[in-house]
């Protein structure tokens, strides 16, 4: 079977985490350093991850009670709690699903003399101009947080440079992982040392949960060549636990999850994470991106999220059914694994008294979403044979005729496009 995805850390990377972990170190030479490295001259704080970062950003612009937050509907699983901790109020705005930016409209409606900030979210892989966002913000007086937890590809991009708060990530299942770590960019350097004295703060996290951590995304990986991940995933569905590999990828799990995330990252992961961005190299995002504009092109018709993003590199590739279920049931019978969502994040509901906000649209086509495994580890073979099995089946949402714009490519220029096999 082949694995819904793969997870971007090497085995020397994993390897080197084990030994940092029992390797004394300055930390926080480390973290000047990872901070230097990734916004040379600009403010920037290192966190144990990007809700770490948030929740001390939130906590340095100090708010007024009852202020409320402007939030991307799609979002990180604890935003909306993190600012309801600190008697905030998220508006969820509605989103275009053909790109997954926010409703201007919905947008102008919901501002008021109570508004304070405004949540963007760069989703799936995709980037959105923020530009018309950024206006709207200083048109209201609004701070512009970026959500770039799964934008990252290695390149200069470090958000838009007019965001407030750009926020990255390089956790287990993203682009450079590091296992664990967030990147935070600032534009206002007092807001930065704010946010820094309020995590300085926190507890150091310990160093053996990195060491742990990186034991346990060894055996993730190992599991994920094909024969034991076909074997795991079989045992996994037969006993009606397939829910445990999800679970088994997400950063924070159990009770007092704001215990666990509000602490400083330990000097191993720091270790790693410079590493990880020291050594990253971009040819996977390309190959990941090559391969799933192959995958688009085999398959004109499919509706799925960010269809007509500008910029997309598809750190998941999604797509809408009618019964998720059934896809997921099929794709599994012809030897693809692939899951619903969303799963890290999700589509926030509208508080109390907030009802008019209800994410609608994003709550519906999200709750159709299958994520579909293309990535940079499938060969061409492989991508073909999933578009034919796509084609072929009956659990998928489809445009209407009339509706269709992408013209089938010719096989010659899908060679150029592909490459060659991966190995």
């Amino acid at each position: 079977m082949i694995p819904r995805k793969k997870l971007d850390i090497s085995w020397p990377d994993l390897l080197t985490t084990v030994f940092r972990a029992m390797w004394p170190g300055n930390r926080e030479a480390t973290q000047h350093r990872v901070e230097g490295l990734f916004c040379p001259g600009q403010p920037c704080l290192v966190s144990l991850s990007e809700r770490s970062a948030f929740d001390v950003a939130v906590q340095a612009y100090n708010f007024p009670p009852g202020s409320e937050v402007l939030v991307s509907s799609l979002t990180v699983r604890p935003f909306p709690e993190i600012l309801k901790a600190h008697g905030l109020v998220p508006i969820p705005i509605d989103l275009n699903m053909s790109d997954l930016s926010m409703r201007m409209d919905i947008l102008e409606r919901a501002v008021n003399e109570r508004t304070r900030a405004i949540v963007c979210a760069q989703l799936l892989g995709s980037r959105i101009p923020l530009d018309e966002y950024i206006a709207f913000a200083r048109r209201h007086n609004l701070v512009v947080f970026e959500d770039c937890a799964q934008a990252f590809t290695g390149d200069e991009f470090r958000g838009h440079p007019d965001a407030d708060v750009t926020m990255f990530s390089f956790g287990p299942i993203k682009t450079c992982s590091a296992l664990w770590g967030g990147i935070t960019r600032f534009k206002d350097a007092d807001i930065c040392e704010k946010a820094r004295a309020i995590q300085d703060q926190q507890p150091v996290q310990s160093r053996w949960l990195i060491f742990l951590r990186a034991l346990k995304y060894s055996v993730l990986k190992a599991s994920t060549y094909r024969i034991p991940y076909t074997i795991t995933n079989f045992l996994l569905r037969t006993l009606g636990l397939d829910h445990i590999t999800d679970k088994s990828i997400r950063n924070f799990t159990g009770k007092d999850q704001f215990r666990k995330f509000r602490q400083r990252p330990s000097y191993p992961l720091l270790a790693i994470l410079e590493r990880r961005l020291r050594r990253f190299k971009p040819k996977a995002v390309q190959r990941r991106t090559e391969h799933a504009e192959l995958f688009t092109q085999l398959t004109p018709d499919l509706v799925r999220p960010a269809i007509e993003a500008p910029y997309h590199t598809f750190w998941i590739y999604p797509v809408q059914s009618p019964d998720p279920r059934a896809l997921i049931r099929y794709l599994w019978s012809k030897g693809f694994d692939s899951t619903v969502g969303p799963s890290s994040f999700l589509v926030a509901s509208a508080e109390p008294g907030y009802e008019e906000f209800e994410p609608h649209v994003a709550k519906q086509a999200m709750n159709q979403v299958v994520y579909l495994p293309v990535h940079d580890r499938m060969t061409r073979r492989e991508i073909e044979r999933l578009a034919r099995v796509i084609n072929a089946c009956d659990y998928v949402c489809r445009k209407q005729p009339e509706q269709l714009e992408v013209e089938p490519t010719p096989a010659a220029e899908l060679q150029s496009i592909a490459g060659g096999d991966a190995s």
